[in-house]
């Protein structure tokens, strides 16, 4: 079964989203991808590693015993105060902070899941949200081929073994963890949808506001000429105001100006 979520499509959001059959699919595929693992590593965003955890998968990880790493990653796109919070944050927990485009962190994410186990060849379960890097972290983990596996080897069709580094096998699968229909704050947060593709793109622009006012509101200052101290919903006006984003009758065109702040959001322009 093929996981893929499609993300531009309107349909994704107005009906189910995503079937209750393809949901329960895809977590027979997870479920045997962690009972076969001897460590499952979860991708995080770096930008809100909260909001891209998934805690039924953590659960299910736990139960069995299973070893599991939060891997946050795209530290090269965050600020180091985001950084120095997420360290105080996850402090006694099992992670590692790694940009898998820039390779930063690998080495020392290497030994970290090495120090998961004595054997010397194990099985490394990849799993996280549309967006937060899996595929870019399998690269720098694999020694660049991919054996895939058969039905006679025992794994659920789907799943495939990959050749890793430092006697890793990476287990994956052609999807990633899937969202519900009523997550497209999310999808839109983690840049997996383009910002023009929103059904919704002020109610995605409130909350990315939202966290920047908890957590950095210095940048909408410093970028954007705005007030801090403005509600969500008046910093969005403020900030169509100042790029003249400007509807009939002057008002502001505040879909327009959402996913202007968006674009300049997954461009990288602002950060946390």
């Amino acid at each position: 079964m093929t996981m893929k979520i499609i993300l531009n499509n309107k349909q994704f959001f107005k009906s189910s989203g995503m079937s209750k059959f393809m949901k329960k699919g895809f977590w027979v595929v997870v479920k045997d991808m962690i009972r076969k693992a001897d460590v499952i590593l979860e991708i995080l965003d770096a930008r809100m590693p909260e909001l891209t955890r998934n805690k039924k998968l953590e659960k299910y990880a736990s139960i069995l015993g299973k070893r599991l790493i939060l891997v946050i990653n795209k530290i090269d796109i965050v600020s180091p105060k985001t950084i120095e919070s997420i360290e105080k944050r996850y402090s006694g927990q099992d992670y590692a902070l790694v940009s898998s485009t820039l390779g930063k962190g690998m080495d020392q994410f290497i030994r970290l899941i090495k120090g998961k186990t004595k054997k010397d060849a194990f099985k490394v379960a990849v799993i996280g949200y549309p967006n937060t890097g899996k595929s870019s972290l399998i690269n720098r983990l694999s020694k660049g081929g991919k054996a895939k596996t058969s039905l006679e080897s025992g794994f659920t069709k789907g799943m495939q073994l990959i050749a890793g580094k430092s006697g890793l096998m990476l287990i994956d699968t052609p999807g990633v963890v899937p969202y519900g229909a009523r997550e497209e704050v999310m999808l839109g947060l983690t840049s997996a949808i383009s910002p023009d593709k929103l059904s919704d793109p002020e109610a995605v622009a409130y909350q990315l506001l939202k966290i920047f006012k908890q957590n950095n509101p210095i940048v909408l200052e410093k970028e954007y000429g705005l007030n801090a101290d403005l509600s969500p919903e008046e910093l969005l006006l403020e900030f169509g105001k100042k790029r003249n984003m400007l509807a009939k009758k002057g008002l502001v065109d505040e879909r327009r100006a959402a996913i202007q702040l968006l674009t300049d959001w997954h461009n990288g322009r602002i950060r946390i």
